[in-house]
């Protein structure tokens, strides 16, 4: 392909993040890519978005099986839940992927596509979209400058998603039949048993929502900035049998710095909170992400330093262009030009060993240990 070839991308599940951020830029982004196939549980969901974007109906999928079988050239997989089957399903048809996160739930499932990624010769991205946001990536440069950072301090006060969901007009309809949704339920538990074995529901959900669906996006970013942690110092989930957790979790660095990272769900506030801080003794750098939810909201990064016994704090915002919409500008660059993906299997793997590890790390009285997840 050429730098300027147009990919022509087959969507695999049309739900909130594709309906607010990845179908209109890929319309936006026209000379880069088509819109040439989409595949959902639902059917009137289906055939809205499908006029919308002009699909025909011959190419509208309730199942993801069908539109690997047309000729698309690459794929996006937005379904819920782990996305093992459709990326796996996709290397096999010879589809280069791109996946939102969690790429999957178990480390087993991150191996199996490995090796079928290895076996096709795919290439594979996953949809970390914060790795591609200029003012991440203006603070990361400033972090791996930085000499001898000593503590790392990640907060999220993450409120009700729906305050911010609503004001897209996000479509939903219901009608996915029920003997589908039972499928699909089952094979999501079959999978947390194995990831992390009988624990109560509440645990269940901090361990695909709060871990796999949130916190793997800081985790990505972390390894990214200071490098692997190489202990899981304490863990605790509060209260751990509630809809509404909170988690602290300590993890130890080569040297000596530590991470203390704390995600709590406060509901009501409509004030998105998360910061990625880096201290050392000599410089204190703040990434401070918006919501993910609000298009071309810039990321700032504050760094304070001491100049001529005068305390200097910079306040830089890098430019107002869309995460999203950058990621996908690299994956087109990654399917025409060969570009190694930056957030690969390997990167996301590593993520969910770390999350395993953080959740094994809460041993809450009266489980004896039933947290501690498999390793696999």
């Amino acid at each position: 392909m050429s730098e300027t070839e147009r990919i022509r991308i087959g969507v695999i599940g049309c739900g909130t993040v594709a309906q607010i951020m990845h179908l209109p830029y890929l319309r936006s982004l026209s000379e880069h890519f088509e819109i040439s196939a989409l595949s959902d549980l639902s059917p009137g969901l289906l055939d809205l978005l499908g006029d919308q974007y002009g699909v025909p109906p011959a190419r509208r999928f309730l199942d993801y099986r069908g539109l690997l079988e047309t000729d698309v050239d690459a794929v996006l997989v937005l379904s819920g839940g782990s996305h093992a089957p459709q990326v796996l399903a996709a290397a096999e048809a010879g589809k280069h992927i791109l996946v939102e996160k969690p790429l999957c739930f178990t480390l087993r499932e991150a191996d199996d596509i490995e090796a079928a990624v290895s076996r096709s010769g795919v290439r594979l991205m996953v949809a970390y979209m914060k790795r591609f946001d200029p003012g991440f990536r203006h603070g990361q440069g400033l972090v791996r400058a930085m000499r001898e950072p000593r503590y790392v301090q990640i907060n999220t006060l993450h409120p009700s998603e729906d305050q911010y969901i609503d004001i897209h007009g996000v479509h939903r309809f219901g009608d996915i039949p029920h003997a589908v949704a039972q499928r699909v339920e089952r094979a999501q538990e079959e999978l947390l048993d194995e990831a992390v074995g009988g624990i109560s529901d509440a645990l269940r959900f901090v361990y695909h929502d709060v871990f796999l669906g949130s916190m793997v996006h800081d985790i990505n970013a972390l390894r990214s900035l200071v490098g692997e942690p190489t202990e899981v110092l304490f863990t605790h989930i509060w209260p751990a049998d509630s809809e509404f957790p909170s988690v602290t979790t300590v993890l130890r660095h080569t040297g000596n710095l530590r991470t203390a990272y704390t995600w709590t769900y406060l509901a009501e506030v409509r004030d998105y909170f998360e910061e990625i801080a880096v201290f050392s003794s000599a410089e204190r750098i703040r990434v401070q992400f918006p919501s993910p939810f609000l298009k071309h909201w810039p990321t700032p990064v504050v760094a304070q330093r001491m100049e001529n016994g005068a305390l200097v704090e910079e306040r830089v915002e890098v430019s107002h262009a869309e995460a999203f919409r950058e990621e996908l500008l690299a994956f087109h660059a990654c399917v025409v030009s060969g570009v190694r993906p930056l957030t690969d299997v390997s990167d996301a793997r590593t993520d969910i060993a770390v999350l395993q590890q953080i959740f094994a790390a809460f041993d809450p009285p009266g489980l004896g240990g039933e947290t501690k997840t498999s390793r696999g």
